[in-house]
């Protein structure tokens, strides 16, 4: 232990001493910041725009690079996300249900405030438990095979009839598994669902999906409803942008303390199952457990608590595999090893004990990037808020300004103009689905777990020969499942012995 404690101090001095690394910490913190709050720029998209610039740095510094960047634009994500829910990474999906949700309530404010400190507070947490347990916990991850990570995605998706709507509910993540099987088979190559149509054989990009369901959709709604939008009058000061109350934060704990951050950073940590699946994880357990899980997606502060604390710790706990094993936790994370490739570093447990100040020097990095987009990010805040009470009372120029950065945010991803096509065309989809009262935030979900349920579920057959048993072969797998159905009958059986004693009394 002392020895990992000195090597944190001489990262952590070397860090804070060195112009260089401080100059690029705060000027990458603050392009992911604007990148994130920029609908259509994704944390992914501007870790690898940055990652050319990074070649002719130190390895150490091109790495504190494209974390400060990847954190802080998993943050900047939850602005537009609130304030247009067009959520700016794939990681700020929940967040756009309780966000966008205050901020049709004249609280915008809060809302960006509770993104802005959770966020901090699930990287923070995320970050120390990565730079003090990442040696210890990559034995851990070894022990997630394909079964174990299919029972995860079951867990999730076991979790999805805590939503509103019921049968419906169920209904839109079926669709959102079908749009998932669209394209090519992962395995065997042959096209499915295309109807002759071959531009279809890539399938549809996940951020062309959600844009449609989350913004499309909404401007549809907006439009249709003769432009009419009530703005409620916001009254702030800037330092209640800062804090959340003594109260708020008390109430708001255990969501975030015993299931947000905890589920977050654990399923994030598992190679391959990345920060967006984390978030969707943990924000549902968090509903499940809550004692108005009705409410959320309603405009309540824990919908947005859970959210970003959770998808923050998971975008840390990324880095584990990736800096341990070689295994890039999601998408950022794989640029964040080709990174270290570039500067011929071979990711793994060696890089703690004979490239120490580079390894340690990376983990303290991702401690220092939560620190720093919390103090950068309330002028970033405060712009975009202002913006939004604008847009908000021009609501043409909302709808105007919403269309073109989806199909600008479409586009970009893979310059496909079939993506711009679907995001619109999935977008009247999740518009006729909200009218019929067809909750769409399901849609999103199944489309995400959708795509790891199917490879996970084939590559366990495989390794098994067919065998069905593998999926409850391991402890791992057991427990998972015993959880998952303990999770789904638990709270009728409390909620049914509650009714019991309030008859009795």
């Amino acid at each position: 232990m002392e020895y990992h404690l000195i090597n944190i101090y001489q990262a952590f001095t070397y860090i804070i001493t060195n112009p260089l690394n401080m100059g690029v910490l705060i000027l990458a913190s603050f392009i992911g910041l604007l990148a994130g709050a920029t609908p259509g720029i994704t944390s992914v998209a501007i870790t690898a725009i940055l990652l050319p610039f990074t070649i002719w740095l130190p390895p150490e510094t091109a790495i504190i690079a494209l974390v400060a960047a990847y954190a802080s634009a998993v943050f900047g994500g939850s602005v537009s996300a609130v304030l247009f829910r067009i959520p700016g990474s794939t990681e700020n999906i929940m967040t756009a249900l309780d966000g966008y949700e205050l901020t049709k309530a004249g609280k915008s404010g809060l809302a960006l405030m509770l993104t802005r400190f959770y966020s901090f507070l699930g990287g923070l947490i995320g970050g120390i438990i990565v730079l003090f347990f990442t040696p210890i916990l990559a034995d851990v991850a070894v022990m997630f095979g394909p079964p174990e990570m299919f029972a995860l995605v079951v867990m999730a998706i076991s979790f999805l009839a805590t939503f509103e709507g019921g049968v419906k509910a169920i209904v839109s993540a079926l669709l959102g598994f079908f749009l998932a099987t669209i394209g090519s088979d992962p395995v065997t190559g042959v096209y499915r669902f295309t109807f002759g149509v071959t531009i279809l054989g890539g399938g549809f990009d996940l951020v062309a999906v959600l844009l449609g369901i989350f913004a499309i959709s909404e401007v549809l709604r907006l439009l249709e409803s003769e432009l009419k939008f009530e703005v409620v009058k916001e009254r702030y000061k800037f330092k209640e942008l800062m804090f959340p109350s003594k109260e708020l934060f008390l109430k708001l704990a255990p969501l975030v303390f015993l299931i947000a951050v905890p589920i977050g950073w654990l399923v994030g940590f598992l190679p391959g199952i990345g920060a967006t699946t984390a978030a969707v994880v943990a924000y549902l357990m968090a509903r499940r457990f809550s004692k108005n899980p009705e409410k959320w997606g309603t405009g309540i502060p824990e919908g947005v608590a859970v959210a970003e604390a959770a998808n923050n710790a998971a975008a840390m706990g990324t880095l584990v595999p990736t800096l341990a094993l070689g295994i890039p936790g999601g998408a950022a994370t794989a640029i964040v090893l080709g990174a270290l490739m570039i500067h011929g570093v071979i990711p793994g447990a060696w890089i703690f004990t004979y490239r120490a100040q580079l390894g340690y020097t990376v983990l303290v990095g991702t401690v220092l990037s939560n620190v720093m987009f919390y103090l950068l990010a309330p002028v970033v805040v405060y712009i975009f808020l202002r913006l939004g009470e604008f847009l908000r009372r021009n609501i043409p120029f909302l709808a105007v300004m919403v269309i073109f950065f989806c199909v600008f945010g479409a586009y970009v991803i893979r310059n496909s103009v079939v993506d711009i096509v679907a995001t619109l065309v999935i977008g009247v989809i999740a518009y006729v689905l909200n009218r019929y009262k067809f909750p769409t935030a399901p849609m999103a979900i199944g489309f995400v777990l959708g795509p790891l349920a199917e490879k996970y579920f084939r590559r366990s057959l495989d390794i098994a020969f067919g065998n069905p048993l593998v999926f409850i072969s391991s402890p791992i797998g057991q427990f998972i499942y015993i959880a998952t159905v303990l999770s789904i009958i638990t709270p009728t059986l409390y909620a049914r012995f509650k009714a019991r004693k309030n008859v009795k009394s």
